[in-house]
């Protein structure tokens, strides 16, 4: 029995002492593990945050210094703009002036007053170019006024309802759900903030200018200013200068889109395009858009023209082209 009970006795110091020695590790093993969680929700919060300051950083600032060269595209127009027939709008101006003797085209930069440094850039351009501003663009009220004391010509340009939702017009736009008294007043609002026009464009409008009362209602106020209309013709339903001839508005079409493409070559091309309708039809407009691609392919291409045409502002032709009709 004394053997027996020697047994247990050993059986129940082994327990007991491994009792102790678990009682003695417990709390360090709680300890570690609460110490690996701490170190793992560490980690996770520590990926999360640089996840986010990546995305954030590519956004703001990589994604921006990727765009300044080149896109520095802050407002965007609507996409495939359409052609049209040149003979559908022009008729070939008078030549009873013997002392003008090139044919003229007028380049309009659209979209002015977002882009600083490129805005700059252009307004500065060596030769003529006219300057269309949108209305609350932050540089827009420098920028035209310079423009304006530096004797160049400015435009509205008009912020007007696209075809698609997903087309944004930017601020003070025109919707064919607006009320008549709530276009009146902002377009007088995007009037006063381009206080140096001369006319108005549209600003993206295919549906808009498709809509021949609205067109009529917004041309009057143009009327009522004293300017003249161009259609930006962004769409071919486009009614805006048929309705501004109806209503004895001095007026005009843009023929040719510039930049579309932003490849040399191609902007290069679309020149030697408007340059060709001018020297059929005597006159031409083209519109171009903010881009260094754009500025830069000007800069090179447009003086190899000088001999062949004479790149006027916007305000020449729509005189020719209106006197002609009377």
């Amino acid at each position: 029995m004394q053997k027996k009970s020697g047994i247990f006795g050993m059986t129940r110091q082994v327990k007991k002492r491994k009792l102790k020695k678990k009682k003695k590790s417990g709390p360090k093993g709680v300890l570690f593990r609460k110490l690996l969680l701490v170190l793992f929700f560490t980690a996770i919060v520590l990926f999360s945050l640089c996840t986010a300051g990546y995305v954030i950083f590519f956004r703001t600032v990589f994604a921006r210094e990727l765009q300044s060269p080149g896109n520095n595209e802050i407002v965007f127009e609507e996409p495939d703009p359409p052609s049209h027939e040149v003979t559908a709008v022009f008729s070939k101006p008078h030549r009873g002036d013997s002392e003008r003797h090139l044919p003229q085209v007028a380049i309009i930069i659209d979209d002015l007053g977002y882009h600083k440094k490129v805005g700059e850039n252009f307004l500065n351009f060596p030769i003529e170019l006219t300057y269309s501003f949108l209305p609350f663009a932050p540089y827009t009220e420098k920028q035209e006024k310079k423009a304006f004391y530096s004797g160049k010509t400015v435009l509205l340009h008009l912020p007007l309802e696209a075809r698609g939702k997903e087309w944004d017009p930017g601020p003070g736009a025109l919707f064919l759900s607006d009320s008549a008294e709530l276009q009146k007043r902002k377009f007088e609002q995007d009037l006063a903030l381009v206080p140096h026009a001369v006319g108005v464009n549209n600003h993206m409008g295919s549906r808009f200018t498709s809509d021949v009362p609205a067109m009529t209602e917004v041309l009057k106020l143009v009327k009522k200013n004293g300017m003249f209309f161009v259609d930006s013709f962004t769409s071919a339903e486009s009614k805006g200068w048929e309705t501004a001839l109806k209503l004895k508005i001095r007026t005009a079409r843009r023929n040719v889109f510039l930049d579309n493409s932003r490849l040399k070559t191609d902007i290069c091309n679309q020149l030697e395009k408007l340059v060709s309708v001018a020297e059929s039809y005597g006159v031409a407009i083209g519109i171009g858009h903010p881009h260094f691609e754009t500025y830069n392919a000007l800069k090179e291409c447009m003086p190899v023209y000088q001999g062949r045409v004479e790149f006027v502002n916007v305000t020449d032709i729509v005189n020719v082209l209106n006197s002609n009709k009377k």
